[in-house]
């Protein structure tokens, strides 16, 4: 992961969390604003850290695609986050659709996908970033010639 790759997840993960406030009808608190960071738990127990991804292991799924997991827990604010790293090799078959019961920011870092959702077909390449919003049925393909790569960033329980 680069320095680029990195501010493009932070600020996908920020985005996320405001737009699940959003989706709950909560207001956006001030920073520090009676935030009570004892409150993290999993992953973000402890407080601000690095998250070694870098060195983490990838598992190699049955469909010949690899993910790494990032983090989860819960956040200081309440909201469950987490975040997975995945590389699909091109002609990978696409996952069933499927519906979540959280939100998802994808950050898309090499390659092309497509966005199956709600009976639609959108196209995402490098640099793009893919909404999924709570309760969409949908699934992600390598629509490429080579290798893609995304990260997924998660705010809601799993």
């Amino acid at each position: 992961m680069n320095r680029r790759d990195l501010l493009a997840g932070v600020g996908v993960l920020a985005a996320g969390a405001m737009a699940g406030r959003a989706q709950s009808g909560v207001a956006c608190p001030s920073v520090g604003a009676g935030v009570e960071t004892d409150k993290a738990g999993g992953d973000f127990a402890g407080g601000s850290k690095v998250f070694k991804t870098s060195s983490g292991e990838r598992t190699r799924l049955p469909n010949g695609s690899e993910r790494l997991s990032g983090f989860m827990g819960t956040l200081a604010t309440g909201e469950a986050a987490g975040m997975h790293e995945s590389w699909v090799p091109a002609g990978t078959p696409a996952p069933a659709l499927h519906r979540i019961t959280h939100s998802e920011m994808v950050a898309v870092l090499e390659g092309e996908l497509e966005f199956e959702h709600e009976g639609k077909k959108e196209r995402a390449v490098a640099g793009d970033v893919i909404y999924v919003a709570y309760g969409t049925t949908h699934a992600i393909r390598n629509a490429g010639e080579g290798m893609a790569r995304y990260m997924v960033f998660q705010v809601g329980k799993p």
